[in-house]
């Protein structure tokens, strides 16, 4: 899968935990630059994902890692129109509050232009087009590379593709939480990426027997059983996993392909 011209297939690290989980600045960076060593080419961050005063937490960490990052630079994906105000979490997507989110962001990541540019959610008192419209004419100053929408429908979806290219769609699909197979198939037949956040189920997510049966059988982790079932979807699905720990975003990069009646034991509970 390509996104912003560059390869990111696989998984992508996902830094919501670097915020809302108790780890360390220093951990976090460690835990990207595992997921650098790993293979990993995309790490999807956001406003939103902030601590406490901080103005964005989470792409201060991404940046940090960044600057000690020697080799080629992943593709940097990030969000806006979500924002944290003390322990609330307000959305806003009029044209302003999108432009001022990307300067932040810009100014933080320390970049001239953001890779992917997100929609974080839709603003339901703000029309769909105007936040859309908002988007591409960043993307025309050269602002963001490419733009995307997260937390969308279909129907949604190609409102949005009749104002400006839409790359990409990051809502959340599981094993345990399929319910959105429909926008993957969408996604495809329009060649836009799926970004799955969530891929676990969220924290603590359940773990089903047969996830459990399939990863004693092949000596892996339920989890890349779980991620293997994911990317067999679609091959514009690109899990986005939020890991917290060196360890754990190494483990899910180790990719394995499930054969065909593994993927139906596992489809079998997804429908």
């Amino acid at each position: 899968m390509r996104l912003a011209g560059r390869e990111v297939g696989g998984i992508g690290l996902g830094t919501a935990q670097f915020a809302f989980r108790e780890r360390s600045r220093a951990e976090s960076i460690a835990t990207v630059h595992a997921a650098l060593d790993a293979g990993v080419r995309l790490i999807d961050t956001a406003l939103a994902y902030t601590r406490g005063d901080a103005e964005s937490y989470a792409e201060e960490v991404v940046a940090a890692a960044l600057r000690s990052w020697t080799h080629e630079s992943p593709v940097v994906a990030t969000k806006g129109g979500h924002f944290r105000r003390a322990d609330a979490f307000p959305v806003d997507g009029s044209p302003a509050a999108l432009r001022a989110h990307c300067e932040i962001s810009l100014r933080t990541l320390g970049v001239d232009r953001i890779d992917l540019y997100q929609l974080h959610h839709v603003d339901p008192a703000i029309p769909l087009v105007e936040s859309v419209g908002a988007l591409v004419q960043l993307r025309e100053e050269g602002k963001v590379g490419e733009i995307g929408l997260s937390n969308v429908d279909v129907g949604q979806l190609d409102l949005a593709r009749g104002i400006g290219p839409i790359a990409s769609v990051q809502n959340r699909l599981s094993l345990t939480q399929a319910s959105d197979l429909p926008m993957v198939h969408a996604c495809a037949e329009r060649g836009v990426a799926y970004l799955a956040y969530m891929p676990f189920g969220g924290p603590g997510g359940p773990i089903t027997p047969a996830a459990q049966r399939i990863a004693l059988a092949r000596a892996v982790s339920p989890q890349q059983v779980m991620l293997g079932w994911l990317r067999a979807q679609s091959a514009v699905v690109l899990p986005l996993v939020g890991a917290s720990r060196a360890e754990t975003i190494v483990d899910s990069a180790r990719l394995i392909d499930l054969d065909p009646g593994e993927l139906a034991a596992l489809s079998a509970l997804a429908r």
